[in-house]
C-alpha cells in the first residue's frame, strides 16, 4: 500500500496517476492511522501561493502535520518516507513558508539519523507542466499571449524549470531506491523571466501583453538554480526541455478552451 498526502495538488495528481495509492485529504492528516504501508509520499503543503499567507496554517501544514505523521509511522517497517520540501530553502531571502520547510527538514534529518530509516527529502525547483497552478508565471504568460490579458512583469529573476513528469520520475526513482537525505530535482539550467516570455511567445505565435515593473516578490533572485546532482547517481535525469513543456501546456490550454465553449 502507498499513501500520497496531497494527491489532489499539481504534483500529487501527476504522481497519483502513476502509482496505486491511498489518498489522504488535508483535513484527515492529523488523525489518520496509517496501516502498514510500503511508501508514503508527503506532498501536502500550504504557503507557496500568493493568497496562502496565514502563519498558523503554514506551520500546521508544513511542520505539525508532518511531525505527527512521522511519529505515527517511524517505528514501523516501511520501504520509504518521501517528503517534498522546496528549493526556496536555499534562498538568501527567506519567507515564512520556506522557514517552515527548513525547520521540518532538520526534524526529518534528525529522525533519519536516530532511527536509520529510509527518509528522503526532495527539493524540487520551479515545477511546470500541464496542470500547473494558474497563478504561476508560465500559465499567466500563456493567457497573456492567447487572451491578451495584461500582466505586471519583471524581466530579471531566474528559475530552474523542471517538468512535472520529470519530477515524478525523480520522486519514484529516489523512493524506489530507498534514497536517504536531501536531494534537489532541477535541470541545472536557469532561465530569466524574459527568456521564458520569449519562449511562450514563440510557441503561441503571439506577443504577451505585459507591463514591465521593477519588482514583484522580494525573494526573487538571479541565482535560483540547482547545483546538487545527487539524484543523478541513481540514474535519474530530466528529459523534457522547457520549450516542450510550454508547448504541451499551450496545447492543453487550447483543448480546455474548446471544451468550455
Amino acid at each position: 500500500m502507498n499513501y500520497i498526502l496531497g494527491a489532489a495538488g499539481f504534483i500529487g495528481s501527476h504522481l497519483a496517476k502513476r502509482i496505486g495509492h491511498t489518498p489522504v485529504p488535508h483535513t484527515e492528516i492529523p488523525d489518520k492511522n496509517y496501516k502498514p504501508f510500503s511508501s508514503l509520499f508527503y506532498l501536502a503543503s500550504y504557503g507557496n501561493l500568493n493568497h496562502q499567507h496565514g502563519v498558523p496554517e503554514i506551520m500546521k501544514a508544513n511542520v505539525r502535520d508532518v511531525l505527527s505523521t512521522l511519529e505515527k509511522v517511524i517505528d514501523t517497517d516501511f520501504h520509504s518516507f518521501t517528503y517534498l520540501s522546496t528549493s526556496s530553502v536555499k534562498l538568501k531571502r527567506q519567507t515564512t513558508y520556506s522557514r517552515a520547510k527548513r525547520a521540518i527538514e532538520e526534524i526529518l534529518l534528525a529522525h533519519l539519523e536516530h532511527y536509520n530509516k529510509p527518509i528522503c527529502i526532495i527539493r524540487p525547483f520551479s515545477v511546470t507542466g500541464v496542470g500547473e497552478q494558474k497563478e504561476h508565471l508560465i500559465p499567466t504568460l500563456i493567457r497573456s499571449c492567447i487572451e491578451g490579458e495584461l500582466i505586471d512583469f519583471v524581466e530579471a529573476p531566474t528559475h530552474d524549470f523542471i517538468d512535472v513528469e520529470d519530477l515524478v520520475d525523480g520522486i519514484l526513482n529516489l523512493s524506489g531506491n530507498q534514497a536517504r537525505g536531501i536531494f534537489e530535482l532541477g535541470t541545472g539550467k536557469s532561465y530569466t523571466n524574459k527568456e521564458v516570455r520569449e519562449i511562450v511567445e514563440k510557441v503561441t505565435g503571439k506577443k504577451a501583453n505585459v507591463r514591465i515593473v521593477s519588482a514583484m516578490r522580494d525573494y526573487d533572485t538571479d541565482q535560483w538554480v540547482s547545483n546538487n546532482f545527487r539524484a543523478r547517481s541513481w540514474g535519474w535525469i530530466p528529459h523534457k526541455s522547457l520549450e516542450l513543456s510550454i508547448a504541451e501546456m499551450v496545447q492543453a490550454y487550447g483543448s480546455s478552451k474548446k471544451k468550455n465553449t
